[in-house]
């Protein structure tokens, strides 16, 4: 636990980290579109790779374009093992013109350290976790951008923008403006909590777990690492894939299924009809009688869920976990899938 989360231990003494994951408090907050809603994002970690060479590595390494990352834009991306399944993904940005950060699910950063690392040697970078000194905050809500604006004095202007500046990163991470996140030093991070907080809701973690899943952004976590293609989270959909940048670990893959495959599973969103369910990420799902998996849990709270799902078992209309049979209906993304898939 680092300086930051010892400081909001001592703010709110009714706080606790959930399913060793998700920061929360002993309340139940009511969203107040009026207000700003500020998340502690304890399901977060950090990798930071510094050094000349670390735009240059990360691009052999990862499926998105780092020629145009910088510290005026970020983006969505994954590492792959040679079998195109991602081992972790991340949203990067550039602290400076010689760091990297990615910021990725906390119970990945290990594994996506030491595997990063075998091959980082050979390049004048250098790979470390940064979860100890640097934190994330979400910002959400139609007055996220107002206040931010009160603290900083440069913001992002579209989806994926980021601003850096001495008291921290901000990425925006909608074209509306009112999804945001900052990623600052524990030090910064407290600053900027002293400055937001008296004007915010205080919301648990797992509230912004609900925003990604409105949103239909699905994240790799340590339960299900080396199970998806990006395809099968919509990554080439979303911006976290690019097919023009070159060669990467797993491009082979990746590429084969964009271009000559079938993808047979892919991200849907769904709904549970009980508020009683929860499972961790990487569970399966059944259709029907039929006792083959057709699928595997992303992310769930609530009734709320993202799940890599089959199209026919979607069209069988009949999707179950193992050890339920409460309903669960998909529902619209946000965003339009190409016909072909």
């Amino acid at each position: 636990m680092n300086e930051f989360w010892h400081h909001l231990s001592e703010l709110y003494p009714d706080s606790e980290t959930r399913d060793g994951r998700y920061w929360s408090r002993d309340t139940q907050v009511r969203v107040d579109p009026d207000k700003l809603q500020l998340s502690p994002l304890s399901q977060y970690g950090f990798l930071a790779i510094e050094g000349p060479d670390c735009s240059k590595f990360l691009q052999g390494q990862t499926t998105c374009d780092w020629r145009e990352i910088s510290t005026e834009q970020a983006s969505l991306g994954s590492y792959c093992n040679i079998k195109g399944r991602m081992v972790i993904s991340f949203i990067a940005g550039m602290a400076t013109a010689e760091t990297a950060v990615l910021r990725l699910s906390a119970d990945t950063v290990a594994s996506g350290r030491d595997t990063l690392g075998k091959y980082i040697v050979f390049s004048k970078a250098k790979i470390r976790s940064a979860s100890d000194e640097r934190v994330a905050i979400g910002l959400s809500g139609k007055l996220a951008r107002q206040n931010l604006a009160a603290v900083f004095d440069k913001l992002p202007t579209h989806a994926l923008g980021q601003t850096s500046c001495d008291k921290g990163m901000i990425i925006q991470l909608d074209e509306a403006g009112e999804r945001f996140e900052y990623w600052g030093l524990c030090e910064q991070a407290i600053a900027v909590w002293q400055q937001l907080s008296p004007k915010a809701q205080v919301c648990a973690a797992d509230y912004w777990e609900t925003l990604n899943i409105a949103a239909g952004i699905g994240e790799v976590c340590a339960s299900t690492q080396d199970m998806f293609i990006p395809q099968m989270l919509n990554y080439q959909v979303i911006g976290g894939v690019s097919f023009s940048k070159g060669c990467y670990t797993g491009q082979e893959v990746v590429a084969r299924m964009q271009y000559r495959g079938k993808l047979k599973r892919r991200l849907y969103k769904a709904s549970i009809a009980t508020s009683d369910a929860h499972y961790p990420a990487g569970t399966e799902l059944f259709s029907g009688d039929n006792s083959q998996s057709i699928g595997n849990l992303v992310s769930m709270v609530g009734p709320n869920l993202l799940a890599v799902l089959t199209e026919e078992a979607v069209a069988a209309k009949q999707l179950h976990f193992a050890d339920s049979t409460a309903v669960i209906t998909v529902n619209e993304l946000p965003y339009l899938i190409p016909s072909k898939e």
